[in-house]
Parts: structure tokens; C-alpha cells; sequence
């Protein structure tokens, strides 16, 4: 019985000091009801000092064996806190643009999420340089990187969970560019990646470009002429 006790004490102080204190939302103006789940922002080391700006919202309901979900809106450009405050994340802006109410369809609700703002200088993300120079590639890279800082140094513990990329429009670029990464690089970094969704996806610049007459047309924006 001691042991177990023992055991059980040594797990919580571990988890605890594993979650990074600094990082820790304490107080989120607007927020007018009780949560019953642990949220951090902060930053996550990219390629050439580049810092990605990230917010991590624990499970409701078993964080510690729940997936953790890593979510990027698209753009190029856009920032992953839409997806956090108007999507799927658990509270959203109500129409005065200064309280939250909360999301009854919040994707936290079966698992941990982490949203993520890419490339350097979309949202909170920035250089150090003032260096805004990017492309997919390197967007890949620094998303790999920061990965690599989220499970080692910033929430070790969550490493053995099952865990899932995913994205919207531009995301189809993002969410496949990076698995690969992840996959690529198992032997040296192992990522316990299960699989990866993309909603409303690019995939072809062609085919985009093409549907936009389409729907224009279908809009009304211009007739048969």
C-alpha cells in the first residue's frame, strides 16, 4: 500500500514539474465561467531562433492518456488563434469582442490541444531578426523543430500520447509537409503519430485557382458574360 502511495505521489509531483510553470495561464480576461482543464501559452524554439508562439489546452477529459491534437489554421498567414477563439477551441469571443463564453463542441473535450501560430512573424510568432523571409519548407522545418521543443522540454509527458496533426485551408501544405517530417525523423525524434486530418485543404494551386471562377459564378460576383 505504501508503494502504491509512493508511486502516486512520485507520478503527480512528476507530472507537475513537467508542465512549464512559466507558461501557466493564471488569468484570461474575459472569462466569466469556470474551466475544468489546464491552459498554457508561450513560445517554441523554430529554425534559426525563430519563435513560434503556441497555446495548449489540456484535456477535459483525461489528459494524461488523450491525444494530444496539434491544430494550425492555414493563410499562408493566418493566424491559429482563430481556430482557437471561433473554431474548435473551448472558449469563444462573444459578439462584444471582450468576454468568452464557452464552446459545447471544443475539441479538448476528448483531447489535449495544441495551437500553433506559423510561420515567424503570423500572430504572436515573430524572429528575432525581424526576418519574415519564408516558404513551405522552411515552415515544415521550424513546425518540426518546435514539435521537437513542445515534447521534450515543454511537456515531456505527453510524448507517449497518441498524437494527430491538423490544419485547415493552407493546413493541406502544413499538416502532410510536416508528417513527413515527423516520419522521416523517428529514428532520431520518436513522435507517437497516429495520423492527420486536413478540412477544406489546399492541394493544388491549379485546381484552386480554377474553382475560384466557379464560385464567384455561383455567388452572384458575375454572370455568364
Amino acid at each position: 500500500m505504501k508503494l502504491c502511495i509512493t508511486l502516486l505521489v512520485v507520478t503527480l509531483v512528476t507530472r507537475a514539474i513537467a508542465a512549464p510553470g512559466e507558461d501557466a495561464i493564471t488569468d484570461l480576461p474575459g472569462l466569466n465561467h469556470t474551466i475544468g482543464f489546464r491552459h498554457f501559452s508561450g513560445y517554441l524554439a523554430g529554425a534559426q531562433g525563430k519563435q513560434l508562439h503556441y497555446w495548449f489546452v489540456e484535456s477535459m477529459r483525461d489528459p494524461a492518456n488523450d491525444p494530444v491534437v496539434l491544430w494550425m489554421n492555414g493563410g499562408p498567414g493566418c493566424s491559429s488563434m482563430e481556430g482557437l477563439l471561433a473554431e474548435l477551441g473551448p472558449y469563444l469571443v462573444n459578439v462584444d469582442g471582450k468576454t468568452l463564453r464557452e464552446n459545447p463542441y471544443a475539441w479538448n473535450t476528448v483531447a489535449n490541444v495544441l495551437f500553433l501560430e506559423a510561420p515567424a512573424c503570423v500572430g504572436f510568432s515573430y524572429d528575432p531578426n525581424d526576418d519574415c523571409r519564408t516558404g513551405d519548407d522552411e515552415t515544415s522545418l521550424s513546425n518540426y523543430l518546435a514539435l521537437q521543443d513542445f515534447f521534450l522540454h515543454k511537456f515531456p509527458e505527453y510524448r507517449k500520447n497518441e498524437f494527430y496533426i491538423t490544419g485547415e485551408s493552407y493546413a493541406g501544405i502544413y499538416v502532410p509537409t510536416l508528417a513527413v517530417r515527423v516520419l522521416e525523423g523517428q529514428k532520431d525524434f520518436t513522435i507517437n503519430l497516429q495520423g492527420y486530418a486536413i478540412g477544406n485543404g489546399l492541394s493544388s494551386y491549379e485546381l484552386n485557382d480554377d474553382s475560384i471562377i466557379f464560385f464567384a459564378y455561383f455567388h452572384g460576383l458575375f454572370g455568364d458574360e
